[in-house]
């Protein structure tokens, strides 16, 4: 009896981890916009300087660490904003990573990347006004479940040290597609 509960427990909270075990997920492709603050500014610190994808919002890092709970983070580097992977800060291991996509609008951005070479995981990324940016989630604690979303910076306001970003995600685990199946 309390192997079967375990087992059954165990099929639960797998098929939820990924979010799609009981059904389709209906999700829209109206952009979320989100700040976030230079984690390099001092005067700045306790806003919120980082990204989580999973629950699409603006987060504080107070240790680099806490990968689980953000995946992209707002900093200047060489006198230059950047975003930045998880695997930037040293002892940090995380497949979060970004993707630039050059050429084509935020609407045009269909599917996210397949190679894993199109990453950023270690390296900052240039923050740009003319490009989308595509977003690999790094894993979440108890879960195996990866997620992708897409991105653009709408307004960056460099005395302030701040920056907008309109973003979509897909709520659905391992897909790569960045639009709901309507639109595709």
């Amino acid at each position: 009896m309390r192997i079967t509960a375990l087992l059954a427990l165990a099929a639960i909270t797998g098929a939820a981890a990924c979010d799609d075990g009981f059904g389709p997920i209906n999700w829209l492709a109206t952009p979320d916009t989100l700040a976030v603050y230079s984690l390099a500014r001092s005067e700045l610190r306790g806003l919120p300087s980082a990204i989580d994808l999973y629950n699409l919002q603006s987060v504080r890092i107070e240790v680099p660490g806490m990968t689980g709970l953000w995946d992209v983070a707002f900093s200047e580097e060489g006198g230059q904003f950047v975003l930045l992977p998880p695997s930037w800060f040293p002892g940090v291991s995380s497949r979060a990573g970004i993707a630039v996509i050059e050429g084509q609008s935020f609407e045009e951005v269909i599917r996210a990347p397949a190679d894993s070479a199109s990453y950023s995981i270690t390296e900052p990324v240039p923050v740009r006004t003319d490009v989308v940016y595509v977003f690999r989630t790094g894993r979440r604690p108890l879960s195996s479940c990866i997620y992708f979303a897409k991105a653009t910076a709408v307004a960056l306001d460099e005395e302030a040290g701040r920056l907008e970003m309109q973003i979509v995600r897909n709520p659905v685990c391992a897909d790569r597609y960045l639009v709901p199946p309507d639109q595709r």
